[in-house]
């Protein structure tokens, strides 16, 4: 088949990959001038690193990404260095990198708050049944069970820097897969996360992969006269796109409501 994938990013590459494999003809549309999507980042002429414009590691527990790498043959670039993990309050910062350290840190008060986080951290590291917790916000969650000084302290900064506003919205079980999967060392690339990306559009590339850059898709659309799909009037058996699902919903515009 001839497939047609829109977005640049890890996902829409790491599918090229496997598609490509699977002996598809595969075009990647991306709108920016790079790869790398949400995982790509910016360098000046006299930096050896990229920076990402998100902030962006792997886990030693991201199996699936990690196979990936060893696939493309990339696995001697990936550091897993230890973290310096420090919490600041009341105008100090104090280590938070271990559990003799979070006993330590004053900011979670003493007795029972300390006994709560442990066991809190405990429970979700240990637990599997993440669907009883899609029931409940980590909002609510996180009061009634870490209580409030713990939660105010350590996990509400975490929610309203990660989502705003709408911390309160957030489901328990999204806070849960983020601890769950957390390890003590953090993964990146040597180089950063944007040479990783282009050392895989050099993969897809040497694979047959056509990658055309500072494409903008205008529409996704069905073909009049075949099964197939039209993007911006070129024919494709199939079409995957990586995009946000507002962004899919503007370029198929014949997709039912």
């Amino acid at each position: 088949m001839k497939i047609a994938i829109i977005g640049a990013g890890y996902g829409g590459m790491a599918a090229a990959w496997d598609l490509k494999k699977a002996g598809h003809d595969v075009v990647i549309f991306e709108s920016a001038n790079y790869v790398g999507g949400l995982a790509s980042g910016f360098k000046e002429p006299h930096w050896d690193w990229s920076v990402e414009k998100f902030y962006h590691h792997w886990f030693q527990s991201d199996s699936e990404m990690l196979g990936l790498i060893r696939e493309l043959g990339l696995e001697d670039k990936v550091m897993f260095p230890r973290p310096l993990t420090v919490m600041y309050h009341k105008k100090k910062w104090y280590p938070f990198d271990s559990i003799l350290n979070a006993l330590r840190f004053p900011g979670l008060g003493f007795g029972l708050n300390k006994i709560r986080f442990g066991f809190v951290g405990l429970f979700l590291r240990l637990t599997n049944n993440w669907k009883a917790l899609e029931k409940v916000t980590a909002h609510e969650w996180m009061l009634k069970y870490a209580g409030k000084q713990v939660y105010e302290q350590m996990w509400k900064p975490l929610l309203i820097g990660k989502f705003g506003p709408f911390y309160k919205d957030v489901n328990m079980a999204w806070m849960w897969a983020r601890i769950k999967a957390r390890t003590t060392r953090l993964g990146t690339f040597e180089g950063g996360f944007q040479k990783f990306a282009d050392l895989f559009g050099e993969k897809l590339r040497e694979q047959g992969v056509e990658i055309r850059l500072g494409v903008s898709i205008e529409a996704i659309t069905k073909n009049q006269t075949s099964s197939g799909l039209g993007v911006d009037g070129e024919s494709f058996d199939k079409v995957l796109v990586t995009t946000s699902p507002n962004l899919m919903a503007k370029l198929c515009p014949e997709l039912p409501e």
